[in-house]
């Protein structure tokens, strides 16, 4: 599977999501997942799944699709709020709600796909920011599976940024990534404008012979698991997010 960053604002912590501020949220994720190219997926922060996916092509059952619609346009036609559509379809048992999004125990959760594209794991991260200024009163926990964020995992808070070390071993490092103010990899953008989609097939690869499938297989960039720096982590040069954080902390 290719490589991901998750992101999630706990219920516990203190966390207070107030309506207005995941509204705001919701559309700045909708404008960064329309104004940027997206190789691999793009945003889904949520603070619910729902049941049956009304844009899944895969769903059969036309009549009840047509009565959520209904429903749909006329509550947006009245201007309620997507949280307050959610509510009436589930009032009308026309929908099934996982709160939390993806994971349990959650106000919001999502994950993108980006693989190895290093400028998608900055629009990312930099989204997350934003999202944190919006909403000041939440934490939002992310962890990556890549190199982008070198200490791997992250708190953003209000525009800051806090690393929880998980052993003695690991605070010595993160000390100095908070000292240097280089928890995020300077990422140039430029190299990623013809950047491949991620992919999940390999064409012809039963064309090819054993060798060549061997090449194939052991090489597992494409998963998004190399570091495609010029050095020690970090581009020459490019988009430093570390410029945007107001404030770099450790935390217990």
């Amino acid at each position: 599977m290719a490589r991901k960053i998750y992101y999630e604002i706990r219920e516990d912590n203190g966390n207070v999501l107030e309506h207005e501020q995941w509204e705001e949220i919701a559309r700045l994720q909708s404008w960064y997942n329309g104004e940027f190219l997206w190789t691999a997926g793009k945003l889904a922060f949520r603070r619910y799944i729902v049941f049956p996916n009304t844009h899944d092509t895969a769903f059969t059952d036309a009549e009840l699709l047509n009565i959520i619609h209904e429903n749909i346009s006329a509550w947006r036609k009245e201007g309620r709020s997507e949280e307050e559509i959610v509510d009436g379809l589930l009032q009308k048992d026309l929908i099934i709600v996982k709160r939390g999004g993806y994971q349990d125990g959650c106000i919001a959760s999502g994950f993108t796909r980006v693989a190895g594209n290093e400028y998608n794991a900055y629009l990312v991260c930099e989204f997350l920011l934003h999202a944190s200024r919006i909403a000041p009163g939440v934490h939002i926990g992310i962890n990556d599976e890549g190199e982008f964020i070198k200490s791997k995992k992250a708190i953003f808070n209000d525009g800051s940024v806090f690393l929880r070390p998980d052993n003695e071993q690991a605070l010595p490092s993160f000390e100095s990534l908070i000292r240097e103010q280089r928890v995020f990899s300077i990422v140039n953008d430029q190299k990623y404008n013809n950047f491949p989609p991620y992919r999940t097939i390999v064409p012809d690869f039963y064309k090819m012979d054993a060798e060549e499938r061997r090449a194939v297989l052991q090489d597992w960039s494409w998963f998004g698991y190399h570091s495609p720096y010029d050095q020690d982590g970090d581009d020459l040069t490019g988009l430093n997010l570390n410029t945007k954080v107001r404030n770099f902390s450790l935390i217990g």
